[in-house]
């Protein structure tokens, strides 16, 4: 209640100090450029459930899928469900990221099962019991983070060994490398990742008249200028190669059409999906330029492969040959995807390469027979 009023009162002295035309039952969030409003009933759902801890800031605009309306936020989704008398629903994106990636989890021990600290789920034959427990009860149990669909785990989460658990709404996480005495629990960016792997379209949109507020709901004085939906950040400076093949100056392609294959890079999680259509069909550990040669980010497309090759170039006071490099795939000007012999530091955030995309071999030689030249290939943060 204290948390509501300051957020109340915050409203009352912005209004104050903007613009008559501004709408109190419409914020703009700045950071992400979203906006967030009750008309269908999201604004409401995302205070009343505490959303800027267990959701996050909005990431995209409400649009329909399927027979809801659904918006995606930082850490979850929230949907209006017209077969339940369009009641605002928590979206399973816990269960839904598992399944995209293909991950599956080992049951509980028996004495895990039969422990008196920790709680069995006869639905998901699952446990749940510290760390997360206590977090899982104060912040809204089932309603918000649904039933525990893994044991607690360790798992790479950005380049981060982070201990973790899976829930059919939420991740929830623990950074080890925290020195409080108590951890620290934070629910992960599920959301986000969800929409990315599905390819919502997370573009800002204009303010208009929404009340700007900061990443917790807290009104701004300061009406920022509308971002542009086009603006992305320039490519950074890279390596050149040597291919066998002309290179040629790729067109830039618009983001996850689903008409066929495509390729994402993450670079936060250091990790490439391979997709057909909506569905992950493949997916492997990467390691990108390291700072100074980082991997451009942008819409590119593979404009020409190369079996085996012999790797050489100079840049950034460096010099390089590396011979029989296999599988290359050229996505912009010197940068490819391609196998690596000379290290294993696949998905662990260590950043290896002069601005190439590292994979292990077998995933090269594997994307390296499935996606043709002229493949879209995203690269992203």
């Amino acid at each position: 209640m204290i948390r509501f009023l300051g957020w109340v009162t915050g409203i009352v002295l912005a209004l104050a100090a903007m613009p008559l035309q501004a709408q109190s039952n419409a914020l703009y969030f700045i950071a992400t450029g979203q906006r967030l409003d009750d008309t269908y009933g999201f604004l409401t759902a995302w205070m009343s459930g505490d959303g800027a801890l267990t959701l996050g800031q909005p990431i995209s605009s409400p649009f329909r899928d399927g027979d809801l309306i659904v918006q995606y936020f930082e850490r979850g989704r929230l949907e209006l469900h017209p077969a339940y008398n369009n009641a605002i629903l928590r979206g399973r994106v816990g269960a839904e990221y598992v399944a995209a990636l293909g991950k599956s989890f080992p049951p509980p021990t028996k004495t895990a099962r039969e422990s008196p600290d920790r709680r069995w789920f006869a639905e998901t034959g699952y446990t749940l019991g510290a760390p997360f427990l206590t977090f899982w009860e104060t912040h809204g149990a089932v309603d918000v983070f649904g039933l525990p669909i893994s044991e607690p785990r360790w798992e790479y989460v950005g380049g981060t060994l982070r201990y973790v658990q899976y829930f059919e709404r939420a991740r929830l996480e623990i950074d080890p490398r925290t020195t409080n005495a108590t951890p620290s629990i934070q629910i992960g960016n599920l959301g986000r990742d969800l929409a990315r792997l599905r390819g919502v379209d997370l573009r800002p949109v204009p303010a208009d008249n929404a009340i700007p507020v900061d990443a917790n709901g807290q009104p701004q004085i300061t009406l920022p200028a509308a971002p542009s939906p086009s603006a992305t950040a320039p490519p950074a400076t890279v390596p050149t190669s040597t291919p066998v093949s002309k290179p040629v100056t790729p067109k830039p392609l618009p983001p996850t059409d689903h008409t066929g294959k495509q390729i994402i890079v993450d670079l936060s999680d250091q990790w490439l999906y391979a997709l057909e259509g909506d569905r992950i069909i493949f997916d492997a550990p990467v390691s990108t330029g390291r700072d100074g040669f980082n991997t451009p980010i942008g819409h590119f497309s593979i404009y020409a492969k190369v079996r085996e090759q012999t790797m050489r170039g100079c840049a950034g006071g460096e010099c390089w040959v590396v011979p029989r490099v296999p599988h290359a795939m050229y996505i912009v000007g010197g940068v490819a995807l391609h196998g690596t012999y000379w290290h294993n530091q696949f998905g662990t955030g260590v950043r290896r390469s002069h601005g190439c995309i590292n994979l292990p071999l077998k995933a090269a030689a594997w994307l390296y027979d499935w996606a043709p030249v002229g493949t879209p290939v995203t690269v992203r943060r």
